[in-house]
């Protein structure tokens, strides 16, 4: 990408004054409002912030991963301070930062990054004004595919096309558009490419969520996407994906790790989703943990996901259903094995038909 072009995208966001930045000079353009606000994670407030999305190519010439935990703990440093919030991501050779903050801290920040040898050809592809979706100063992640970097670029060009016409996606849809896109043989079936019911999998105990996720890979005859996700100072946890064909719908299905579940790029991205699946494997107590989880990473979503309990017997289900409901969330009590992914997978395509629809 041609030098010039980035620096246009930096300097308009920099300089801008139209009457469609607020008082922090922050572009306004579409409004996203998830509704969330997390406060169990963060105290955050109900100001209005700027969001920015932008990607850049990678020059990183040791260990990626090592340097984005150099960058996470500059960031750590320095961003909380001034109300910015950020979720790094690696993709193909590409940066990609998705950042929410007041429009000058967010300004004088940008022309910091502009100067940072780690990168270079920024593209801005969303800007908006609007609440937090980020409850939390950090997040990253890596896709762990086999991609060729003309693909991301590709799509880098895609969404700041449409953006310079007059069509913005929201910061999730941008994030997973650049990060996880669809097959393109399930893309081409949709009106608009973020269109498709979206279903969490998680596991009380042990690995059967990612279990699951192989066994719906082989069945669809489709591949696993696998991430890593990390906070401002956790380890990073997995989070695998399929995408495939139900019933005349393109679903993704993906299985986030129990340590996952309340990072806050994971509860950014939490109204996004239609269902949880909750495979109740283990304890009593491991699974009333599992429910709390939950309910933390939707805390303040207007529309929470539709929580599916699999477990084998009805008692099971009391304590979970009754603490679920107790926090806000609908809970329905699938009598299907959990381990016995064909029958808990039936559980699931009868609530998906009961519900017809996507988020």
């Amino acid at each position: 990408m041609a030098r010039s072009t980035a620096a246009r995208d930096l300097l308009t966001f920099r300089k801008c004054r139209s009457p469609l930045w607020g008082d922090d000079g922050a572009m306004e353009g579409t409004e996203f409002d998830s509704g969330i606000n997390h406060g169990a994670l963060l105290p955050l407030s109900q100001e209005t912030v700027a969001r920015v999305l932008y990607a850049s190519q990678a020059k990183v010439a040791s260990s990626v991963y090592a340097e984005m935990e150099r960058i996470r703990a500059a960031a750590m440093r320095h961003n909380p301070a001034i109300g910015v919030y950020t979720a790094l991501l690696y993709q193909s050779g590409w940066f990609v930062q998705w950042k929410e903050g007041p429009g000058d801290s967010l300004r004088q920040l940008m022309d910091r990054v502009s100067a940072d040898p780690r990168h270079h050809s920024i593209r801005i592809v969303h800007s908006s004004r609007g609440p937090r979706m980020l409850p939390g100063p950090w997040s990253m992640a890596i896709v762990q595919r086999a991609e060729d970097a003309s693909d991301m670029t590709d799509r880098v060009q895609w969404l700041r096309h449409r953006m310079e016409t007059g069509e913005q996606f929201s910061p999730p849809a941008v994030w997973r558009q650049l990060s996880t896109p669809l097959p393109a043989a399930l893309a081409a079936r949709l009106p608009s490419p973020d269109a498709y019911q979206r279903i969490l999998v998680c596991a009380s105990a042990t690995m059967a969520s990612f279990e699951m996720i192989r066994w719906l890979a082989l069945r669809s005859g489709q591949a696993v996407v696998r991430r890593r996700y990390a906070g401002s100072s956790e380890r990073d946890v997995g989070t695998d994906l399929v995408d495939f064909l139900q019933d005349g719908r393109v679903v993704r299905v993906v299985a986030m790790a129990r340590g996952g579940l309340t990072l806050p790029l994971t509860c950014a991205l939490m109204p996004d989703f239609s269902h949880i699946v909750l495979l109740l494997c283990g304890t009593h107590a491991q699974n009333l943990a599992l429910v709390h989880k939950v309910a933390l990473a939707c805390a303040g979503v207007v529309s929470p996901p539709v929580l599916l309990g699999m477990a084998a017997l009805a008692a099971e289900h009391e304590e979970p259903a009754f603490t679920a409901r107790r926090l806000g969330l609908r809970y329905v009590a699938c009598h299907a094995d959990p381990g016995h992914f064909s029958t808990t997978w039936e559980s699931v395509q009868a609530e998906l038909a009961s519900e017809p629809g996507v988020p």
